[in-house]
C-alpha cells in the first residue's frame, strides 16, 4: 500500500527578511527570522499558512524591539526545499538576526530564539 504524499510529515524552512537605512545611525539595518516547522498536508497549503503566521509574528518582534512598523510589502518571503521529517511538530521555531552594514564593516547580532504554536490559540468564551 502506498503512503498518500499529504500525509507523510515534512519539514518546512521558510525565511523573512526586510532591510532600511537608518539615518540616525548611519547604517544600512537588516532583519531576518528563520521558521522551522514539520507538518503533512499539500505543500501549497502549508507553505501559505506559515506565511500567514509569520509576517504579523516579524512585524510585532520587530516593533516592540525597535519602535519600527515594517510594512508587508517591505517583507521579503522565500522557502526553502522541503524535507523529510520523523513526525510532525505543533510549534515553530524561530531564530532572529538583526545585521548591520556600514561601507564594508559589517556585524551581525543574534536576538533570542523562540518557539511559537503553528495554529492560532482558540480562544473560549466567557459565559455571561
Amino acid at each position: 500500500m502506498k503512503l498518500d504524499s499529504r500525509l507523510a510529515p515534512r519539514l518546512y524552512r521558510m525565511t523573512l527578511a526586510t532591510r532600511w537605512y537608518d539615518e540616525l545611525a548611519e547604517k544600512a539595518r537588516w532583519f531576518e527570522a528563520h521558521f522551522k516547522v514539520a507538518r503533512y498536508g499539500s505543500i501549497h497549503t502549508v507553505r501559505r499558512k506559515l506565511a500567514q503566521r509569520g509576517v504579523p509574528f516579524f512585524q510585532r518582534i520587530i516593533q516592540r524591539s525597535h519602535g519600527i512598523w515594517i510594512p508587508k510589502h517591505d517583507i521579503r518571503i522565500s522557502f526553502e526545499r522541503e524535507e523529510p521529517a520523523a513526525k510532525i511538530e505543533s510549534k515553530m521555531q524561530i531564530e532572529l538576526r538583526r545585521m548591520e552594514f556600514r561601507g564594508r564593516q559589517r556585524e551581525a547580532i543574534r536576538m533570542p530564539s523562540r518557539v511559537f504554536g503553528y495554529a492560532k490559540r482558540r480562544r473560549r468564551r466567557r459565559r455571561r
